[in-house]
């Protein structure tokens, strides 16, 4: 297994940019030929993480983004990340990094789709039309290019678990990252940063000391909030209190009801759900 600890090493060592990173990532694992046996992977990690007595940098620690996600390397720039897959990931979205994948073991179908933007609401939220223009199945050694932005925009369904993938990628990206639903409706996904977070906590402990303050203060500060950021605070609320009291995620909830409620955009995102 040490050649899947050397790739970090080994890219490290071409030098690349961020306009040739995607691709020089393809050509690297297709050249390089990984095959490993499941068995022996989890073995492989089993021990590595236990031996190990600081782990890199993980990128994904709290999201379902892999059951669970590992991050192998890590210099800032770029990761290799190794993510076991246990749930059916239905979600179509474009990425704010680059680089590639490689399916080690297991099965996935991979839908791209075309996204036209038709209805913009804000510059994080739109209306969109979605054409499905690739339609194939990965098996394992697979290995396909990640594109920054809506020009690569996908849907991995991993039908086999677990289905694992090898993935090289850039991180600290500037660029947005989208969820795009089903109906049509386009959302930018945003992590919340720890000064929000914090802020809901404040928001938490006022609203049981003065209720009228605290509902001011949360009118205020999703005032601060990017729309798209207030519905994935909403999406995240609704499985994972994030520390808050439940009563307070109510009083959340129904704010942003209040405030988006009677939108059209609104509308088709909760049409999604029902």
């Amino acid at each position: 297994m040490n050649e899947i600890l050397n790739i970090g090493k080994e890219i490290e060592d071409l030098k690349l940019n961020n306009e040739n990173f995607s691709h020089a990532c393809y050509e690297y694992l297709k050249n390089k030929s990984i095959k490993v046996d499941i068995h022996e992977l989890e073995d492989f990690i089993a021990k590595w993480s236990l031996e190990t007595k600081v782990l890199p940098e993980q990128v994904n620690v709290y999201n379902g983004f892999g059951q669970p996600p590992i991050t192998l390397f890590n210099n800032g720039h770029f990761v290799v990340d190794l993510y076991f897959w246990q749930t059916l990931d239905t979600s179509i979205h474009s990425h704010s990094f680059s680089g590639a994948f490689q399916v080690l073991y297991g099965e996935s179908r991979h839908e791209v789709f075309k996204v036209t933007k038709d209805e913009e609401f804000f510059d994080d939220i739109f209306l969109s039309n979605l054409e499905c223009i690739v339609d194939e199945t990965l098996v394992t050694n697979d290995i396909r290019e990640i594109k920054r932005g809506l020009e690569f925009s996908h849907r991995v369904l991993h039908e086999h678990n677990p289905t694992v993938t090898l993935c090289i990628r850039t991180v600290n990206d500037k660029s947005p990252q989208w969820h795009h639903f089903d109906n049509g409706l386009s959302i930018q996904k945003r992590s919340p940063e720890a000064s929000d977070i914090k802020r809901l906590s404040i928001f938490d402990y006022l609203i049981t000391r003065n209720p009228m303050q605290g509902r001011d203060y949360l009118d205020r500060l999703m005032n601060e909030f990017s729309p798209s950021l207030i519905m994935n605070l909403y999406e995240e609320l609704s499985y994972d209190q994030m520390g808050l009291q439940e009563s307070s995620v109510e009083i959340f909830f129904e704010a942003v009801v209040d405030r988006f409620g009677d939108t059209k955009w609104f509308k088709r995102y909760m049409d999604f759900f029902n």
